[in-house]
């Protein structure tokens, strides 16, 4: 992580934490801030980090609420009496900002990646060493929902972890009592937790770890098919697990024709990404479960198997061409925005070859897929003459528009390809020109010989 002050950064935020807390503290000198947190921590992948916000709070303001209110609001910053104080400077703090977009987005989004695992490294240095300066007896913390379960056990004790956080304790007890039994044991059990909003394993998290179980998980999804409410949870998490084996497409097969709503949209959209759209298609089912069907592969749920299929669009253009009445929705759901699937290298070759289609759903999707700097400098070599094309001579104004943004997700590789975006300003489509005069405007930022970070 060289090429940033790190060490500098840190010393700042310990020095504007103990500063801003002492002022609270002092301003209030008849109650006893118990907490300060940061938290609101903004961040963009391969884009801008923010600053978090700094709150505090009192005991007596806690006691000051209804009684049945107090766990939910002690450790919830957005409600504190002092929920936004003023920490950092505009100055200090837009200038940390500029210099870590800049570190930050220098290169990969791998790079950006480590820079935000090393700014949260910051923090919890920060809070710990504020902590230090002030009373003990002063918690300081960062708070922030993706971070909760393994930032905090980095800035508090164990002792103070299971005391102020004993929500943490009691998963990492429940985790481990069901890492000791029998794998066919711990399916049954995380089974009967995919309902449950409370305690120490819920619905999400026990979904996550029955996909991760793999196939000695799918006896105990199996029966869920043929429950109503439950069967699309079950359809999902046998997707993920992505086992297309006998027993589990025969039992599919059975819930696509029983089930109804939205368990039966799950249900077949799991067989669509199991590879067996043709099931599917010989059902009798309504047209809305056809088109989530097949757009299944596709769309980001893609992303949440294990080991999903090769991207293979041939299964979407067989049913564009034999059921037209399902074009319009498929447009739909797979339009700009719709979330989706992130494909790897070896995946270029066929959405290079999705741009050649003649259905235009198809061309917008492997233009999007296209557009990802994460598929890496090599790839970029081929995948940015194939957008800088499209950007000028696809005949789909969306089209045209998805590559020229593509182009720009693509940073500093795209700038050879200015001549497309200068062409692209002239564009016959007002939402064309408009993307590729940002795409030009950012570009020009962001140039090798500009201050400005590279986005």
């Amino acid at each position: 992580m060289a090429g940033f002050d790190w060490a500098g950064l840190e010393r700042d935020l310990t020095a504007a934490l103990v500063r801003a807390v002492s002022s609270v503290i002092a301003a209030h000198p008849d109650e006893r801030c118990y907490a300060a947190a940061l938290w609101l921590l903004y961040r963009e992948s391969d884009g801008p980090i923010r600053f978090p916000l700094l709150a505090a709070n009192t005991v007596e303001a806690l006691q000051r609420a209804p009684a049945e209110d107090r766990d939910d609001l002690r450790w919830s910053p957005a409600d504190w009496d002092h929920g936004d104080i003023d920490w950092l400077s505009d100055e200090d703090g837009g200038r940390w900002e500029r210099d870590l977009a800049a570190h930050a987005c220098r290169g990969t989004p791998a790079q950006w990646d480590a820079a935000f695992r090393r700014f949260v490294t910051a923090l919890v240095t920060a809070c710990r060493r504020a902590r230090r300066e002030l009373r003990r007896d002063l918690v300081v913390v960062v708070i922030d929902d993706e971070l909760h379960e393994t930032v905090i056990p980095r800035i508090l004790p164990a002792a103070e972890v299971r005391r102020h956080f004993p929500e943490l304790d009691e998963q990492a007890a429940a985790w481990a009592a069901l890492a000791a039994l029998p794998p066919a044991e711990q399916a049954a059990h995380l089974v009967g937790l995919l309902d449950t909003c409370d305690g120490p394993i819920t619905r999400e998290p026990a979904e996550r770890a029955l996909r991760d179980l793999g196939p000695v998980a799918i006896p105990a999804l199996i029966p869920l098919l043929a429950v109503p409410g439950a069967a699309w949870q079950a359809a999902k998490i046998l997707a993920d697990i992505g086992r297309p084996d006998g027993d589990v497409v025969t039992a599919l097969t059975a819930a696509v024709s029983r089930t109804a709503g939205s368990d039966q949209s799950w249900v077949a959209a799991a067989l669509a990404r199991l590879g067996r759209l043709d099931v599917v298609l010989a059902a009798p089912l309504p047209t809305d479960v056809v088109v989530t069907a097949a757009a299944a592969p596709y769309v980001s749920f893609r992303d949440h198997t294990v080991a999903p299929p090769p991207l293979d669009y041939t299964p979407l253009v067989r049913v564009l061409e034999e059921r037209p009445d399902v074009a319009a929705g498929l447009e739909e759901e797979l339009a700009p925005g719709a979330g989706m699937c992130e494909i790897h290298a070896g995946e270029v070759d066929e959405a290079v070859r999705g741009t050649e289609s003649p259905h235009p759903v198809v061309r917008r999707h492997a233009v999007t897929v296209l557009g990802e700097r994460r598929l890496g400098t090599a790839v970029g070599r081929r995948v940015l003459p194939v957008l800088a094309r499209l950007a000028v001579d696809d005949p789909d104004a969306l089209v045209r528009r998805l590559a020229v943004v593509g182009l720009s997700f693509w940073g500093r590789p795209a700038l050879a390809h200015l001549d497309a975006g200068r062409s692209a300003t002239q564009d016959l489509d007002p939402t064309v020109r408009r993307a590729a005069t940002a795409w030009l405007r950012d570009a020009m930022a962001s140039a090798p010989n500009s201050s400005q970070p590279n986005r």
